[in-house]
């Protein structure tokens, strides 16, 4: 994760999970303190002496002395200008020992970056929450269930076929989240997955703003995805802290304790989707491979009819027990998590997408698949094989620290059933992406451990600065709405910043307006005038025309997805 501090400055990238729920005030404890060193320890290479590594031991709980000490992983990129201001800090070892370096260059060496690896994460103690012994072992437990990609069996149609084998799979659903959980109470995290929490961490923040800033000063932070549910949340709970906020890919932060947060996540899912088809028509077969098989003038609604074809054909091959290139539901899974990352569509549509489409049509050419104006697209003649060098990942991931935070913030008060998540995604699907409503592997539902603090309810307080609120005008799972609401809710403590580009928060693609602004906010305490202003991106051409080399290998690792 990431956080900026005061005269230095913790930046908070986050995991991003769903939800939030009643803290008590804050206790007095000893100051801390960090004691850098190389970060070898960490598994860290590196020769650069502006990269430093340490821990800072914390309360396990904050209000009682007796469940022992946790113990973060903090990591440092040294300011590098002759004056350095302090300034924004990454979340987590891995981050800013892979782009420390880009993000100082972008903020003028001014600030020192630090970060740190948050309970359930990396080198931190209490360390990942693992339910399973392998990823195989994970891997066969989700495999042909709904919550694989909700079961590679179902179209995202919803007609009456679709819904059937949806619903049939309750009670059984039901049951794979109970052995699912008790895996993960039983697992090595097991004693501790009641301390790992939001509250918790937003402590955690505290307690690295006084070990770096100094006890009781403030604290310069941005948080970012499942960050700004933590920057929201150490504003409420610590108004007198608030330095510089930044909050940017706001999570809806009203219903962070709700499985409803689904209907505020995928609203610009499909503008973002759009965003990638047209960029592809657009560019032309000389851009993306994708128009060699629609044929040249294609438009990105044909594009996206091109897509579809190649899920529903593959999808009609696997239910007949046709081997198929990959499982429907996992391309499908895969087109959705490229759309994080704008810089890296051209990368990946004329790679692995292409790959999938083009078996997909030869399959479907040799099994007799049409659409209903009979077969229309240019079949690749040859051997093709799908490179999954940097796919985006497989959901069915050992470490379940997300599941383990939203289960232990939520109080599932409403006592939310498999029904009912269902008719979410069925909703969801219906009304807000037709194409994606059924991504879906949420983890936590009857998570069975409660966090020792959940979060209380917003309180608008007055605060020193006003905190900078950043969107995205097309975000596929952080939408621009819920930057308004954040807005809204903060009132006069909020500027409001809408980035025109697409992609998953501000750093999906370049933009130096965005970036002046940050500077100016972090540095000089100074924003445009009004209350919102709009920052267009650097660059536009997502697709530039292909000449045989990685496109992403040039671009910044600032530009990567953070996860």
């Amino acid at each position: 994760m990431f956080c900026p501090l005061g005269p230095a400055t913790l930046l908070t990238l986050g995991l991003l999970a769903k939800h939030v729920v009643a803290a008590r005030a804050p206790t007095p404890r000893n100051d801390p303190s960090v004691l850098w060193s190389s970060c070898e320890s960490f598994g860290v290479n590196s020769t650069d002496s502006n990269l430093q590594c340490g821990s800072l031991d914390v309360p396990m709980d904050y209000h009682d002395n007796s469940a022992g000490t946790a113990r973060l992983a903090v990591i440092k990129y040294s300011a590098t200008a002759p004056n350095k201001l302090g300034g924004p800090g990454e979340s987590g070892v891995e981050a800013i020992s892979e782009s420390g370096q880009a993000f100082s260059r972008a903020f003028q060496g001014a600030f020192d970056i630090v970060s740190w690896d948050p309970r359930g994460v990396g080198y931190t103690f209490p360390g990942a929450v693992t339910c399973f012994n392998s990823s195989e072992e994970d891997a066969n437990f989700w495999y042909h269930t709904v919550v694989s990609y909700i079961n590679e069996t179902i179209s995202g149609r919803f007609d009456q076929q679709d819904l059937e084998e949806l619903y049939s799979q309750v009670d059984s659903t039901k049951e794979k989240f109970k052995a699912f959980t008790a895996g993960c109470q039983n697992g090595p995290v097991g004693p501790y997955l009641k301390y790992i929490g939001t509250s918790s961490t937003v402590r955690d923040l505290v307690s690295l703003g006084d070990a770096i800033v100094g006890k009781g000063e403030p604290i310069d932070y941005w948080g970012i995805s499942y960050g700004t549910v933590l920057g929201f949340n150490f504003v409420n709970m610590f108004p007198e802290r608030v330095g510089h906020v930044i909050l940017d890919g706001v999570v809806d932060p009203t219903s962070w304790v709700s499985f409803e947060l689904a209907y505020s996540a995928f609203t610009n899912t499909e503008k973002t989707y759009s965003g990638l088809t047209d960029g592809c028509a657009k560019a032309g077969r000389v851009g993306c491979k994708l128009i060699e098989l629609t044929g040249d003038n294609a438009s990105g609604d044909d594009v996206k009819a091109l897509l579809d074809f190649a899920h529903d054909a593959a999808l009609e091959l696997y239910r007949a027990g046709v081997e198929v290139p990959a499982e429907p539901g996992y391309f499908k899974y895969s087109l959705y998590h490229i759309l994080y990352t704008p810089m890296m569509w051209s990368d990946y549509v004329n790679g692995p997408i292409y790959q999938f489409v083009a078996l997909a049509l030869q399959a479907a050419q040799a099994h007799n698949i049409t659409t209903d104006g009979g077969f229309k697209y240019n079949v690749p003649s040859g051997n093709i094989t799908i490179d999954q060098t940097g796919n985006p990942p497989s959901p069915n991931l050992t470490s379940y620290t997300t599941a383990a935070i939203v289960g232990a913030d939520d109080f599932n008060d409403d006592k939310t059933t498999i029904t009912n998540l269902f008719d979410i995604i069925v909703n969801v699907t219906r009304q807000d992406t037709a194409t994606f409503g059924t991504v879906w592997d949420d983890g936590s539902f009857g998570w069975p451990v409660r966090s020792v603090e959940r979060l209380a309810p917003f309180s608008p307080k007055q605060l020193k600065n006003p905190v900078l609120i950043i969107g995205n005008a097309a975000d596929p799972i952080t939408p621009f709405a819920n930057a308004e609401k954040a807005a809204n809710l903060l009132g006069d403590n909020a500027f409001l910043l809408e980035q025109l580009g697409f992609g998953h928060t501000s750093i999906a693609q370049f933009s130096s307006c965005t970036l002046g602004v940050m500077i100016n906010f972090f540095a000089n305490s100074t924003l445009p005038k009004g209350r919102t202003a709009q920052c267009p991106v650097d660059n536009t051409d997502l697709f530039p025309v292909l000449n045989g080399s990685s496109t992403t290998s040039k671009r910044s690792t600032l530009l990567r997805r953070w996860r």
